[in-house]
């Protein structure tokens, strides 16, 4: 946390020589209920928070006045001050919080276990260590974006914080804080301070400060003209742009760490005539000046050249997603969200189609081949069979991961771990969701690919599905149809009871992660790919031992060429198939299949995803908490998501080349829309 909080004020500018003064003073009656009074003038603010007796404290100001920021510098002076009680200060965002499904305590826990995944360990007592520290008051909850909460929570949201015994820290726009306060009664035992405007001079001062002789003797032509003609248009909306710190930090990137702007341009009449219009211009440029090819970037992922047309428009997508469901969180795991759901089942499914086909053929050769019989076409077009078998196991595969609300990243470290397994109803909760899971997955496939194998040979007469059904259950004698049914399910059942093991291994020699630092994004990337790949090797060598060795028994002697062949051929072909279903399942699949692939192919993302997405971080187009991403300021998030159009349009080819022509002026192109 603390890591994060440097990075925000080396990002804010907060510890620059010149930095922009942020003044306060005590917020009205109205929104105070029971809190130590600030003092009437602007002070030192963490200061005052240390001297608060409840340790509570409202942060209200409106868009862009820099709240997150001094949030940023509040985190920082709770760790080089202390205090006589030792609490760790961690910022939460609270746009994802629902409080009419989870209490305040709970979903804090949550989020400690997700960002710092060795807390999930379980004390003697039954809870987790994240709400046993909760419980005995060691974190301090800096709690921003109160109004971020869905407008029809946040009565609720405002009770249950109340609720909270312990000092916290919010950070709120004055409008919905004050709603919420009417509507209910404001946050109980709290101090609040609301941040003031900047003021003229204040701006002036910093802007001049920061630039060279040629730009101070500009923006002191734009000053004078500001307050000899206050009265003008362009003055008005120039001087309430520049009265919060988000937009003199725009100006300040734009005009005065770039050689070629001109801030007198910001007096162009013709061109500024809202303040709306302004704004956006100070945004669009402040994207270009950050992605000027001369611009230098702290990490590696500089030497990765993104142009500003791209950026624009790889970022514009994942806003115009995070817009759409009203959040600022950007997760590596639910990018794929930014497609329809069809398009995600649809895609998964021709994607595992493809893969069958080639499984299928490349098991048929094999088989053959080590064996030591000959290769023949008939092992090619047997192989091609399993496209169909492809195609229903992608499909079920997303129809799954669509019921279950998307994939969620593994947290847990395989090896030894000092900390204690997670608790045993969770352990018994994950198998049974596993078996569940591969049951209803396994069986559509299984039986797919056995009826379609059937009605390649249309009178069902080949024996093979009898001999497979007996070599699992060797009582039940099916021939027929009924054989090819009946072959399908104990080929389910084995795969589903293969997931069920193999995540029983996974709780019982793993544990949660010992890192003591937060959890990065690529993390949880790392941590999910590893136990992704651990359980799709266990699955797909389970299954494959179990077909080699029953099924080969059904065809010969142990080692006999008959034995070799169907062996290989049941096992290499099922172990693949429950392997290839098990990794479309989870969050590291979906990554690779649609970060890595699709969104790509069809211009959404860059190639490099991962790292495209540190260079934004760098650059300062993203802010990290926690382990997920969000946009520096909504304001910037809706300025790239631009209009939107509802998930609910229909899309036809036509309308896709109209809106191709009409964002042709913007650098979009047919690939930045989407066919359903």
């Amino acid at each position: 946390m603390q890591e994060i909080s440097r990075q925000e004020e080396r990002n804010g500018r907060i510890g620059d020589p010149w930095a922009l003064r942020v003044r306060w003073h005590a917020a009205s009656d109205d929104v105070v209920d029971g809190g130590d009074r600030p003092p009437p003038q602007s002070g030192d603010l963490p200061g005052f928070y240390r001297r608060l007796r409840t340790g509570r404290l409202v942060i209200i100001g409106r868009a862009g006045a820099g709240k997150t920021v001094l949030a940023h510098r509040l985190i920082l002076e709770c760790f080089d001050h202390p205090g006589d009680v030792l609490r760790v200060p961690v910022l939460f965002s609270l746009g994802g919080w629902d409080p009419s499904r989870t209490g305040l305590h709970d979903w804090l826990a949550d989020r400690l276990v997700g960002d710092h995944a060795f807390l999930q360990g379980a004390e003697a007592i039954g809870t987790t260590l994240a709400g046993a520290l909760l419980e005995s008051g060691r974190i301090l909850p800096v709690l921003d974006g109160f109004d971020e909460i869905q407008h029809h929570h946040r009565d609720a949201a405002i009770s249950e914080l109340s609720r909270f015994d312990g000092p916290l820290i919010l950070t709120t726009r004055p409008d919905e804080y004050a709603a919420a306060a009417d509507a209910t009664r404001p946050l109980s035992r709290a101090a609040a301070v609301e941040l003031d405007d900047l003021s003229l001079d204040d701006v002036q001062r910093y802007l001049q400060a920061v630039s060279g002789k040629t730009r101070t003797a500009q923006w002191d032509a734009v000053f004078s003209h500001v307050r000899t003609r206050p009265d003008d248009v362009v003055s008005r909306n120039l001087a309430a742009a520049l009265s919060t710190p988000l937009l003199v930090m725009l100006a300040r990137t734009i005009y005065s760490d770039t050689p070629h702007g001109n801030p007198t341009d910001l007096l162009d009449a013709g061109r500024f005539r809202t303040r709306d219009a302004l704004e956006e211009h100070l945004f669009s440029a402040y994207l270009t000046a950050l992605y000027d090819p001369r611009r230098t970037v702290r990490s590696g992922a500089g030497k990765a050249r993104w142009t500003d047309h791209q950026a624009r428009r790889w970022l514009g997508h994942l806003a115009g997603h995070l817009a759409r469901l009203d959040t600022q969180d950007l997760t590596w795991w639910r990018l794929d969200a930014t497609l329809r759901r069809r398009t995600r089942v649809l895609v998964t499914g021709l994607v595992a189609m493809l893969a069958g086909g080639i499984v299928g053929v490349l098991s048929y050769v094999a088989a053959v081949r080590l064996s030591g019989a000959p290769v023949g076409g008939s092992q090619v077009r047997e192989g091609l069979l399993e496209m169909g078998t492809g195609l229903v196991a992608g499909l079920a595969a997303g129809l799954l991961n669509e019921r279950r609300t998307g994939r969620n990243p593994e947290r847990l470290r395989l090896g030894p771990s000092r900390h204690p397994v997670p608790a045993r109803p969770r352990a018994w909760r994950g198998i049974g969701a596993e078996l569940v899971i591969g049951l209803s997955a396994a069986l559509l496939f299984s039986l797919a690919s056995w009826l379609i194998w059937g009605f390649a040979h249309t009178d069902f007469s080949n024996p093979s599905a009898g001999r497979f059904v007996r070599a699992f259950a060797p009582w039940l004698d099916a021939t027929g149809p009924l054989s090819y049914v009946a072959a399908g399910l104990v080929l389910g059942f084995l795969v589903g009871i293969s997931y069920a093991v193999v995540n029983a291994v996974v709780y019982v020699f793993s544990g949660s992660n010992d890192r003591s630092s937060a959890v990065s994004p690529w993390d949880l990337l790392s941590t999910d790919r590893a136990v992704t790949l651990f359980r799709v090797g266990m699955v797909g060598c389970g299954v494959f031992l179990v077909n080699f060795v029953l099924v080969g028994r059904q065809y010969g002697d142990f080692a006999s060429e008959a034995f070799v062949r169907q062996g290989l051929l049941y096992g290499l072909l099922y172990g693949s198939f429950a392997a290839l279903t098990r990794l479309v399942l989870s969050a590291w699949g979906g990554w690779l299949l649609f970060a890595r692939v699709w969104l790509p192919l069809r211009g959404r993302l860059p190639w490099r995803p991962k790292l495209f997405l540190d260079d934004a971080y760098d650059r300062g187009v993203l802010r990290q908490s926690g382990a997920v991403y969000q946009f520096r300021h909504v304001r910037l998030r809706d300025h790239l998501a631009g209009p939107a159009v509802p998930d609910d349009t229909p899309v036809g080819v036509g309308a896709v080349l109209r809106r191709s022509f009409d964002n042709e002026g913007r650098g979009m192109t047919a690939a930045d829309t989407e066919l359903p």
